[in-house]
């Protein structure tokens, strides 16, 4: 139902409201008003609805990443208490033996350091590897795009 108003207008919105009615080859102001009130609801709910997904967006990333940096962040706490461990025993060895002083890496490794580098390099190229067959196997069975954090 159309109704009719007396409205003032400044210069410049009759100005726009002219220019919009040529671009758009629209008889009368009142239907160009109409027109441009109802792309600006449209541009409106376009931008709620982008508002929503944004944020449901940013809800499952904070949850994906909230669940790898739990998962790091106990794998750390595990390497630091294992650090923690290893120092102990190796200053107790040094206490029990009268070490003196020590001979680091960069002057000599010895084969039992190699070997001893090369199993955890093994080990950890396993767990890796699991991981990764774990994931692809989660991923088939799915059907669904998987978000992973580089090995």
């Amino acid at each position: 139902m159309r109704q009719r108003q007396n409205v003032t207008l400044h210069e410049e919105t009759i100005r726009l409201i002219k220019e919009y009615q040529e671009q758009h080859h629209i008889r009368y102001p009142g239907e160009a008003l109409d027109r441009m009130v109802a792309e600006w609801e449209e541009q409106q709910f376009k931008d709620h609805s982008q508002e929503y997904v944004m944020g449901l967006m940013a809800q499952r990333f904070q949850e994906v990443f909230s669940n790898e940096m739990k998962r790091l962040k106990l794998a750390a706490n595990q390497s630091d208490k294992n650090t923690q461990v290893l120092l102990e025993l190796m200053n107790g060895f040094a206490m029990d033996q009268n070490l003196e002083s020590c001979v680091t890496t960069p002057i000599f490794e010895s084969q039992a350091m190699k070997d001893a580098k090369e199993a955890v390099e093994e080990r950890i190229s396993n767990q890796r590897q699991k991981r990764i067959s774990t994931r692809e196997s989660q991923a088939h069975h799915s059907n669904q795009p998987s978000v992973h954090l580089a090995d």
